[in-house]
């Protein structure tokens, strides 16, 4: 039986539904010759069955088929024919563009024609133009030649015109020759404008001349007035600068001359004819009303001469040029310090004002200078016054202090019995009658200013008011002193100084009686001086305000305006003096006190001016300058004794606190510092001598010696254990140092009286402190009892000293306790 073959039919079924054989068997059958001729042969048959089904099909719908290919061939030839139209169409569209293309082509080489044609056109114009306008330029060329400078510049400006309608082409070569010509006929036509300017107007410098005439011209050239050379300098931008020059050449050919008066003492003459203004003669004639005359003659000249488009500009220039020198070489010189010049002074403000309004009346301009410096001429006479008086104050205090002279103080007070006597009896004052004083007298509680005891006539210390002056006339910053603070103004009721044997003095007030003090100090001649310069000031201002100038005509515009202002100079003058009076006195003998002599004295001669000055007495105030003087007194006084406080100081200051005072090199220093102090405080006493007064420089060196007997008394005291030796060296410094008591000594009786005490307030502290270093505990102790040693240390000062000077003891610790106790027997 034949093997059934499963490939054909898995083909078959692939070829007619496109299906793949599901069995894995039929997929993985080997294909063979058997096999593939099957499978021929099997398609061959199914070929021929779908060829047998294809015609019987065919047969049947056979009509229809030849209906649709009839059809068919319709639509082809219907297609074919379109196909033949559309490449009809295609071809006319690309002939048509041809046409376009060349139609463009044409319309470009006609716009191209057009194009040439304007610019021919334009060209053939624009060389018309410039033809044209080189043309204008030669007739510029033309009337500039023949000196018609108006018509000249019509053209030029034609020209311009011309030129700048040259549009298109203005950056090429031919238009920059045009522009370059019409610059250089500018120029050419402004040299001569300038010509015909300085042909109309001459300024002679030498000739010291102006000539104005009515035309230019000369030969040929054209004639031409000021009027139209004016307007055609100010088109050619010339005419500031003509009138600037002009206005510097009238000034130094014509003014200067006139204002300035030569080394001779002559001055120019003016002269003015029908065109010619000259100033080549010389006169002598140098009043203010010539002057003026001349000035007015002047302005007359060019407002009459000069057309108002040139005279009104040049006055711009030339009135305040005409004002400075005037006001520098005439005015201001014209100025008085005198107060008899003062009618003369009116006069000359009285012909300012003349030339001021003489210049308003020609319509010029500059005024406005001389109208103010007349409404200020109060001020500026109170501006000299006030120099003059602050430069006279200011030589009087660098010459016033070659010359010195001795004044006397006298002053009249109520003094007890026991200052009389501590005056020496009678030295130096002057008792009302030779009644018996009485026996009855009461020693007063002794009174301490500023902690000094103060002798008769001595300067007080006073105290500072504690505000420095508001700018720098005053002494300056320095540091105001501790103490002895003078007050030259004040006097106070002379103090009565400590029995000398310590004792208390009584309660009672004792009887008093009038005594007159006298003391006499040196000054300089600037007191009075400043005071004469004072008084001729407000004298003065009495004069202005009295009747005489007051109601005067001459001088009522400036009288009155400045006779009050004349009361503030005083306060200045004084000013200065304080300013310059500590560089003045600098160089001199002691002149810190002599500033204090000059501005007490000042002071005081002030005061008494014041006083007695009842005509002036609402309106002279020195109340508030009194005062600075004193206060600067004051501080010239402290400043001064501040230096010499820091000179002794420093001096003191080698004696190494006195410790180890008795041991080599330590001795010799202290010796040697101790006796430069006392040599300085002599050195002092000799320079002071001749300056200050009596009681002045014995409260001066009183106040010093204090000083330096503080220092020594607080360094002894903090020396800790004091041996024998060195208390005898001690001792032995301290006695030289209270060798300056001689200076204290007041004359009369036998050898003197000591008066160290009155004037050095802790000068028995010192003698005490002295004694103490050598004295036994039972010194001490009867000192402390029964003495006035409790009157000057306190009861701690001397433990401690005894602590110091004596070893540990039962004597010592009994000693010690009974001083604490403060007991007396």
């Amino acid at each position: 039986m034949a093997t059934v073959d499963p490939v054909t039919p898995a083909i078959l079924q692939y070829i007619d539904h496109g299906a793949y054989p599901d069995s894995e068997t039929v997929a993985s059958t080997a294909l063979d010759t058997p096999s593939l001729t099957n499978l021929l042969q099997e398609l061959r048959a199914a070929q021929d069955s779908v060829k047998n089904d294809i015609r019987t099909l065919s047969k049947s719908t056979a009509p229809d088929i030849d209906t649709w290919i009839t059809r068919a061939k319709a639509l082809q030839t219907d297609i074919l024919h379109s196909r033949d139209t559309a490449r009809a169409i295609v071809a006319e569209h690309e002939s048509g563009k041809d046409l376009k293309a060349a139609v463009e082509d044409a319309g470009s080489k006609v716009r191209l024609l057009e194009k040439e044609v304007r610019f021919e056109e334009a060209l053939a114009a624009t060389l018309e133009q410039i033809r044209y306008a080189n043309g204008v330029l030669n007739g510029v060329r033309d009337y500039a030649v023949q000196g018609d400078v108006v018509k000249a510049l019509e053209r030029l400006e034609t020209a311009q015109e011309s030129i700048d309608g040259l549009e298109g082409v203005k950056e090429t070569r031919a238009c920059g020759l045009l522009y370059d010509r019409v610059t250089q006929l500018r120029d050419d036509l402004a040299e001569t404008a300038k010509g015909c300017w300085h042909d109309l107007i001459e300024v002679s410098q030498e000739g010291r001349s102006v000539v104005i005439k009515k035309e230019s011209g000369k030969g040929e050239m054209t004639c031409i007035g000021l009027d139209a050379l004016v307007a055609a300098a100010q088109k050619l931008e010339i005419f500031d600068d003509l009138v600037q020059k002009l206005s510097k050449d009238v000034e130094r050919a014509v003014l200067r001359p006139r204002l300035m008066v030569n080394e001779v003492g002559h001055v120019a003459k003016i002269t003015a004819s029908d065109a010619k203004l000259s100033c080549s003669e010389m006169s002598e004639d140098v009043s203010h009303i010539s002057l003026f005359h001349d000035l007015e003659t002047i302005i007359d000249f060019f407002a009459t001469h000069l057309p108002t488009s040139i005279s009104g500009p040049i006055s711009i220039h030339l009135i305040p040029a005409l004002s400075t020198r005037l006001e520098e070489y005439w005015l201001e010189p014209a100025v008085p310090v005198d107060i008899t010049e003062m009618p003369s002074f009116q006069d000359t403000l009285n012909s300012v004002q003349q030339l001021a309004n003489h210049i308003d009346k020609c319509g010029w301009h500059g005024s406005k200078h001389l109208h103010d410096w007349v409404a200020s001429a109060p001020r500026n006479w109170l501006t000299k016054r006030r120099e003059a008086v602050l430069g006279d104050v200011r030589n009087l205090v660098f010459t016033g202090l070659r010359q010195t002279t001795v004044v006397e103080r006298v002053e009249t007070q109520m003094v007890s019995k026991d200052d009389h006597d501590a005056l020496g009896g009678g030295v130096g004052a002057e008792v009302g009658d030779d009644e018996d004083w009485g026996t009855e007298w009461a020693e007063p509680e002794e009174e301490k200013v500023g902690d000094e005891r103060q002798p008769v006539g001595a300067p007080l210390a006073g105290d500072e008011d504690g505000e420095d002056e508001g700018d720098a006339w005053g002494w300056g910053d320095g540091e105001e002193g501790e103490t002895s603070r003078p007050d030259a103004s004040h006097h106070q009721q002379p103090q009565q100084p400590v029995n000398v044997n310590g004792t208390a003095p009584a309660a009672a007030k004792p009887a008093e009686r009038a005594i007159t003090l006298r003391e006499t100090f040196t000054v300089t001649a600037i007191p009075t001086g400043v005071l004469t310069i004072l008084q001729t000031i407000i004298s003065d201002a009495e004069t202005l305000a009295g009747p005489a100038y007051s109601n005067a005509a001459s001088t009522a515009g400036i009288a009155p305006a400045v006779a009050r202002a004349l009361y503030t100079l005083p306060t200045l003058a004084l000013a200065i003096y304080r300013a310059t009076a500590p560089t003045a006195y600098g160089g001199a003998n002691a002149g810190n006190m002599l500033v204090y002599n000059d501005a007490s004295h000042l002071s005081s001669l002030l005061r008494e001016w014041q006083q007695s000055s009842t005509s002036t007495a609402q309106q002279l105030r020195l109340d508030g300058d009194v005062k600075a003087l004193e206060l600067f007194a004051k501080r010239a006084y402290s400043a001064e004794m501040d230096s010499q406080r820091t000179i002794l100081h420093d001096l003191l200051s080698s004696t190494n606190g006195f410790a180890n005072v008795n041991t080599p090199p330590f001795k010799a220093e202290s010796e040697s510092a101790v006796e430069q102090t006392v040599d300085r405080l002599r050195e002092v006493h000799t320079q002071w001598k001749g300056v200050l007064s009596e009681g002045a420089l014995l409260q001066s060196l009183g106040a010093l010696l204090a000083g330096v007997m503080s220092k020594v008394i607080s360094e002894v005291e903090e020396l800790g254990d004091i041996g024998a030796e060195e208390s005898h060296q001690l001792r032995i410094l301290m006695d030289t140092i209270s060798s300056v008591k001689d200076l204290f000594a007041k004359q009369g009786g036998d050898g003197g009286q000591d008066m160290t005490f009155v004037y050095c307030p802790n000068w028995l502290k010192f003698q005490y402190l002295a004694e103490i270093l050598e004295s036994s505990l039972v010194d001490i102790r009867f000192l402390w009892n029964e003495g006035e040693l409790s009157l000057e240390f306190d009861a701690e000062e001397v433990v401690e000293l005894i602590a110091g000077l004596f070893a540990e003891s039962d004597l010592r610790r009994r000693a010690i306790a009974e001083i604490r106790r403060g007991g007396r027997r």
